[in-house]
């Protein structure tokens, strides 16, 4: 039985799931449905009130206000670019397969910006998009894979 998961996730001290990020290493319209759709799913599934979508070279939000337990409440807050040059390298281990290279890249880069001046050194765009809220959010919570990667590479 296959179980699925978000790429990385972000947990309080006590657990709760603070913000769940789906990895996808190429870009996608925010039209594509089933990306955003399976991002809404794992939204309701833990009860998770942020979401983010890292797609290539883009970033978009989702927030629920939680107005409603079906997803209708889920919606799109903003996108930015997220420029290639921000990403720190990948970890060792992941060399050689591109989308875990990147999604090891995003986790790094999420675990970056505890740092005020990471932070500061972020384009406009994305500074706005991720505002207070995100970055109090990585600062409490624990970054870290939402899930074995290994299992990803034996697919």
């Amino acid at each position: 039985m296959k179980t699925s998961h978000p790429d990385i996730i972000v947990t309080s001290p006590d657990g709760e799931y603070l913000m769940i990020v789906e990895v996808k290493l190429n870009d996608v319209s925010i039209r594509h449905e089933n990306v955003i759709f399976q991002l809404e799913r794992y939204m309701i599934e833990i009860g998770c009130s942020l979401g983010l979508l890292v797609a290539g070279e883009r970033v978009i939000v989702l927030r629920d206000s939680f107005d409603d337990s079906q997803g209708s409440s889920i919606h799109v807050v903003g996108e930015a670019r997220l420029p290639n040059y921000l990403l720190p390298p990948a970890d060792e281990q992941w060399r050689g397969n591109p989308y875990l290279e990147f999604e090891s890249q995003v986790q790094r880069w999420l675990e970056k910006l505890k740092l005020q001046t990471n932070v500061d050194s972020l384009p406009d765009d994305l500074k706005n998009l991720f505002g207070g809220r995100i970055v109090n959010l990585l600062r409490l919570g624990e970054v870290r894979a939402g899930g074995p990667r290994w299992s990803k590479v034996v697919k």
